[in-house]
């Protein structure tokens, strides 16, 4: 286990143990995706995740129990405050990438179904903005409760957007030169970790 997975289990636990708002949110095999894609930026650029991955805020430095309340966000270590409606996200990562330059943004199915999330890959590829977009989206179990939500990839219709849009590994190392790649480029990414 690297370093920065250590780091992030063990905040894990203590965020944990603080009662975090919603309720606890355990990362599970998300945590290699969220290491490898926070080490690809650099710390002065924008975090804007959901409330699971607030938590990767510690390997900027930021402790703990800041990250209790989502809403609040942690403006040193560059974590926007949570929103409450997930693709929402989007939008809110390319207006940060506009003004303030590099974002990478945190999204998960549910997110990529969403009608923002939609509007935010049509502003990135009419604006431009260096903001890189990884979207986890995990095979589902056969049993899964969730039908389907998107009639076309996201890796399409990121392209049709005009954004660079490639798919990615569920691994550290993978993503994180992904993004590195991504963010050296300047230009708006969609990353579709599997």
């Amino acid at each position: 286990m690297t370093a920065a997975l250590t780091t992030l289990r063990s905040a894990e636990a203590e965020l944990s143990a603080l009662s975090p708002l919603p309720f606890p949110l355990p990362l599970g095999g998300a945590a290699p995706a969220l290491a490898g894609a926070i080490g690809g930026m650099k710390k002065g650029d924008w975090l804007v995740t959901g409330p699971r991955e607030r938590v990767g805020a510690v390997l900027r430095g930021c402790r703990v129990a800041r990250l209790v309340d989502p809403a609040t966000g942690a403006r040193p270590y560059k974590l926007a405050p949570v929103s409450s409606a997930p693709g929402s996200r989007a939008l809110h990562a390319v207006g940060l990438a506009l003004v303030s330059g590099p974002t990478l943004c945190l999204l998960g199915p549910a997110s990529a179904a969403s009608g923002a999330f939609h509007e935010a890959l049509n502003i990135a590829g009419n604006a431009q903005p260096p903001v890189i977009f990884v979207l986890r989206a995990p095979p589902m179990a056969a049993d899964a409760p969730v039908a389907r939500q998107l009639s076309a990839s996201p890796l399409d219709l990121a392209a049709a957007a005009g954004l660079a849009a490639t798919a990615v590994s569920d691994d550290e190392e993978a993503v994180r030169e992904a993004v590195s790649a991504a963010r050296a480029s300047g230009a708006p990414t969609l990353l579709l970790v599997r």
